[in-house]
Order: structure tokens, then C-alpha cells, then sequence
């Protein structure tokens, strides 16, 4: 067996461990634990220009929209999640209960629908999480993933082949590769010349050129769809659907006041800001806002954004963008920043037109030092 054949699993597997921590930390209580190690390589990334946007999102996380697309795609995320797995635990039961009961071959339940059910499932399951939590990361290792699937699943036929023979070919005519043969027909077969390692690496360069390119733009899109605005050294931004008056309101108020300029001032110029307008009754671990002390005990266990909140109450969090093109102005200092230093987190009151704290937010999210979603 060739040497890349034998490394196939564990790599898929190894792919597989990057979106599947991603869905550990979204789902568990142990959160912390997760990032303790996964943070430091994430961070890792963060190092050099070339990695750093990795570790950045290519959809809103924390923000909500004014595109109904965008706000359905983390519910849906949730949705295939849970069907993925659930056809992939059942998909379990038929392989095992298969050799629990000494049955030489599976052909029945979601085998009569598709050759590769569990591949189907486990791909099903990695675009769930993808959607949930959309990392640039996940997203290469998701694409590598289905690249491998593929490469596994056509390599596992052709040794079905040489051992069934005309009893697995006669499977395959009647069974579609990953659903009903009439609706994944247009599957291709690899050619003799796509076998070869050199067509096999420039392909999958250039599936992967196609998804960071489509990821882009979609970041774009997302950008042009979350309640901002932009001066020259800082990017202003609301995880909330607010009117243009009220950020630019909330953002001025804060940002006039003396306390706050001075504080400003100490910074230096150097990158630019990342200045977030939170309703005061949200609550977002995401953002380096509260510590966890500080988030009331019954919203602590995920985001709190009511859609009905006061209007005229507003946290706003002035954080210096990580970057190593220092000088982004407007909307690239979001695109460009890999992560965010805290610096003020200011209360206003816009009814009455006056900043009433100037507090110290915590040095990071409730996980630690770790790179969480920009917007």
C-alpha cells in the first residue's frame, strides 16, 4: 500500500480535530480548557503576516445584521450540525450492528441511499460547525477535509472492487457515491491523469484558492451588512442593528469627553482603534467588555442581545487593533487586525448627552488571550 494511502485517516481525522475543537469549545462547558492549549496555537499564528488572518472570521458572530441571509446562517449551522451527527451515529449502529451480528456486507438503511453515508454525515456535521463558527482556519481545514473524503472514499472503492468484484460494481450502478444515484451522478471519477500526486496537490491549491476567494468576499458582504462607520484611524462598530445617528451619536459622546481623549491620547497613534457601541443590557463573552464577574450570573451562559433594549443606553469599548499593517485606516483596520488591545469601556446615556463612566474593561475575553470573533 503506498505510504500516502496509509496516511489518508489519520490526516482526515487530523483536519477533522480542527473543526471539531471549534465545536467543543461553542458547546462546552469547558470552554477554558479547550483554549488553554488550542489559544496558544492559534496565537502561534498570529506571529508572522502570512498566518495571522487564519485565525480571523469571514461571517458576523456576535453582530447582528441587516441581511436576513446572514442572521439565518448560524441557526442553520446549529441545524446540520445535529443532523450530520445524527446521521453519522446511526450510520455507526449499521456498521457495528453489521459485526455484532456477523453480517458480511452493509447495503441496507442510508447504505441503500448512498455509498459513503458516514462521509456524507461527517461533512454535513464540519459545514455545520463552519457556519457557527466561521474561521478562516475551520474553513481550510473543512476544505481539506472533503478533498481527503473524496481521495479515501474513491481509494476504499476500488479495494471494495478488487475484493467483491461484480457484486460491488453492481452496487455502485444502483448507489449514488454520496446520495441517490439520480441526484449525484455528476460526480465525476477520477481520470488516470487526476491520479497523479502532481494534478492531486495543484487541484486541491486550487479548491482552495476558490474558497478563501468566495470567504472574502463574503467578509466583504458581511461588512457592508453590520451597523458601522469608519474615520481615518478607527473603525466603529455595533454587534447591535442600530441607526447611523445613534452609532455616530454614542461613538462622539464618548469620545469628546476629556477623561476619555486623555486616556486616548496616552495610547499613541500606532494602529488604528477598534471601537465597539454595545447596548448597556447585552452581554458578549466575545468581546474583551465584562469580566466574568461582572456579567450577571443568568446570562453567563452564552450571548445576551434582547432585541428590545434601551436606545439611548450604550457600553461603548475603545480596544487598539493587533496588526502588522499599522498603518489600515477605515474598514481595512477590521480586515487587517488579528486581534484587539482593550482600552476604555465607556458608559453613555444618550437621552441626557452624557458620558456617565470611564471605566478599565478586562486585559481580554472571559477565556483568556485568545483571537475571538472581530465583529
Amino acid at each position: 500500500m503506498p505510504a500516502y494511502r496509509r496516511l489518508l485517516k489519520p490526516a482526515v481525522w487530523g483536519f477533522y480535530l480542527i473543526i471539531g475543537l471549534e465545536f467543543l469549545f461553542m458547546i462546552s462547558p469547558f470552554a477554558l480548557y479547550f483554549y488553554s492549549s488550542y489559544g496558544d496555537v492559534l496565537n502561534f499564528l498570529h506571529r508572522w503576516p502570512a498566518t495571522a488572518w487564519l485565525t480571523g472570521f469571514f461571517l458576523p458572530h456576535v453582530s447582528m445584521t441587516t441581511s436576513p441571509a446572514l442572521d439565518s446562517l448560524k441557526p442553520w449551522g446549529f441545524r446540520l450540525a445535529g443532523l450530520g451527527l445524527l446521521i453519522f451515529l446511526i450510520g455507526v449502529v449499521q456498521i457495528y450492528g453489521a459485526k455484532l451480528f456477523l453480517r458480511r456486507e452493509v447495503t441496507g438503511g442510508l447504505y441503500r441511499l448512498s455509498r459513503h453515508p458516514q462521509y456524507l454525515a461527517l461533512a454535513v456535521l464540519g459545514f455545520g460547525v463552519l457556519l457557527i463558527w466561521p474561521r478562516f482556519l475551520v474553513l481550510l481545514a473543512f476544505v481539506t477535509m472533503l478533498y481527503l473524503y473524496f481521495l479515501l472514499a474513491r481509494w476504499e472503492e476500488q479495494q471494495c472492487l478488487e475484493k467483491y468484484g461484480d457484486r460491488y460494481r453492481e452496487y455502485m450502478s444502483k448507489v449514488g457515491f454520496l446520495g441517490p444515484a439520480w441526484l449525484t451522478s455528476w460526480i465525476p471519477s477520477f481520470p488516470a491523469w487526476a491520479r497523479r500526486p502532481i494534478a492531486i496537490v495543484a487541484t486541491y491549491g486550487l479548491v482552495l484558492f476558490v474558497a478563501v476567494a468566495v470567504a472574502g468576499a463574503l467578509r466583504a458582504y458581511s461588512l457592508s451588512h453590520v451597523s458601522s462607520f469608519y474615520t481615518g484611524n478607527a473603525a466603529i462598530l455595533s454587534p447591535a442593528v442600530l441607526e447611523a445617528e445613534e452609532l455616530e451619536r454614542a461613538y462622539e459622546l464618548a469620545v469628546s469627553d476629556p477623561a476619555v481623549r486623555s486616556r486616548l491620547e496616552e495610547t499613541g497613534q500606532g494602529a488604528g482603534w477598534l471601537v465597539y457601541v454595545v447596548p448597556a443590557s447585552w452581554h458578549l463573552p466575545d468581546l474583551p467588555l465584562e469580566s466574568w464577574q461582572e456579567i450577571p450570573a443568568e446570562h453567563r451562559s452564552g450571548h445576551t442581545t434582547p432585541l428590545a433594549f434601551d436606545r439611548g443606553l450604550y457600553k461603548v469599548l475603545f480596544t487598539k487593533a493587533r496588526t502588522h499593517r499599522p498603518d489600515s485606516r477605515g474598514r481595512d483596520i477590521v480586515t487587517t487586525a488579528y486581534g484587539r488591545e482593550p482600552l476604555l469601556r465607556v458608559q453613555v446615556n444618550l437621552d441626557r448627552s452624557e458620558v456617565t463612566a470611564v471605566e478599565s474593561p478586562p486585559a481580554s475575553v472571559v477565556w483568556g488571550d485568545i483571537p475571538t470573533p472581530l465583529y
